[in-house]
């Protein structure tokens, strides 16, 4: 069975996927199909999911640097931007008024040069206006979809690989009694549903990316992508345990609940490892690993409380958690 029929008798016809592995023949080639089915479309979903910061360039400043037309240099902290009116919203705000200076973003590895139309002071932050036409970019964009569409499926199959053993001694304990093999096979089942799933909810995802502009709002989305995708992997791997054993529903349903449970506690924590993913704003650079102290689902509630208080992403506040993801 080749991968693409094996990718839709797991949709269409499962049984046929489960009396492969019942037969306990091949499993390792199985599995390995299995497993590249998850790669490909866990990796589309996320280049998907990482084209949000190429999208939304805003998320390309973090400091600036001002030159003005006397010579004089000013630098700061950017708070927000506004690209319809060409604004960005500085920290800083005892800029002087002037007209025809220069500015640089990312101090540290500086921007292009722009001219600035004018600069003034707004409420309680500095405003400096670009002139008209300035097409602000962030160099090498496309490392952000490349580097997440391998790290998503990255996050699934390494978690995995830490879980293997305990999940095969747990399999044991709740007296199912499968093999390892089996039991990474109907792993790989799940993985597979999941990244399916994960693969047909690209163009949904894709379209908030392009439209939305609330960091917080698509960090919740991708959240709940993941759940949806998640929860039918689930129920995939369910099926496949009761299919491959003999012991009866209950005690399969008990050893999901806790695989589960596992699988959600340590792939929070290698999520966390391998963040960023959407990159964060305000940062000039998106390195591949940013690996901090903190609490993955703590930050998921903290953008969550944001998104139901109606922050807007035009502005940020430099937080602790919002720089950790």
């Amino acid at each position: 069975m080749n991968i693409f029929a094996t990718m839709d008798a797991l949709l269409r016809d499962p049984e046929s996927v489960y009396e492969l592995a019942a037969r306990g023949e091949g499993l390792g080639r199985l599995c390995l199909k299995l497993l590249l089915i998850f790669a490909v479309t866990a990796g589309v979903y996320g280049a998907a999911m990482g084209c949000f910061r190429w999208v939304h360039p805003e998320y390309y400043f973090s400091d600036f640097e001002l030159s003005s037309p006397a010579g004089e240099t000013y630098r700061g902290k950017i708070a927000g931007v506004n690209f319809a009116k060409m604004t960005v919203y500085t920290v800083r705000d005892d800029l002087p008024e002037m007209a025809q200076a220069e500015v640089r973003f990312n101090i540290d590895r500086p921007s292009d040069v722009y001219q600035v139309q004018s600069v003034g002071q707004q409420q309680s932050y500095g405003a400096i206006v670009l002139a008209p036409g300035s097409v602000v970019r962030e160099s090498a964009a496309w490392r952000m979809p490349l580097l997440v569409a391998l790290k998503t499926p990255l996050l699934f199959i390494l978690t995995l690989a830490l879980c293997a053993m305990a999940l095969y001694v747990l399999n044991l304990a709740f007296e199912i009694r499968l093999h390892f093999m089996p039991v990474m096979t109907t792993m790989a089942f799940g993985l597979a549903a999941t990244g399916v799933m994960l693969g047909v909810l690209v163009p949904i995802t894709g379209l908030f990316s392009i439209v939305t502009a609330d960091y917080h709002f698509m960090k919740v989305m991708h959240w709940f992508a993941f759940m949806i995708a998640g929860s039918f992997g689930v129920k995939i791997l369910y099926r496949g345990l009761v299919r491959l054993s003999s012991n009866g529903t209950s005690r399969v349903s008990k050893l999901v609940i806790v695989c589960l449970l596992l699988y959600c506690i340590v792939g929070g924590q290698v999520a966390w490892t391998l963040k960023p993913f959407l990159g964060t704003p305000y940062l000039p650079e998106t390195p591949p690993f940013r690996v901090e102290s903190g609490n993955v689902y703590v930050n998921f509630f903290n953008s969550l409380s944001h998104v139901t208080s109606g922050v807007q992403a035009t502005r940020y506040h430099s937080t602790t958690q919002d720089r950790a993801q």
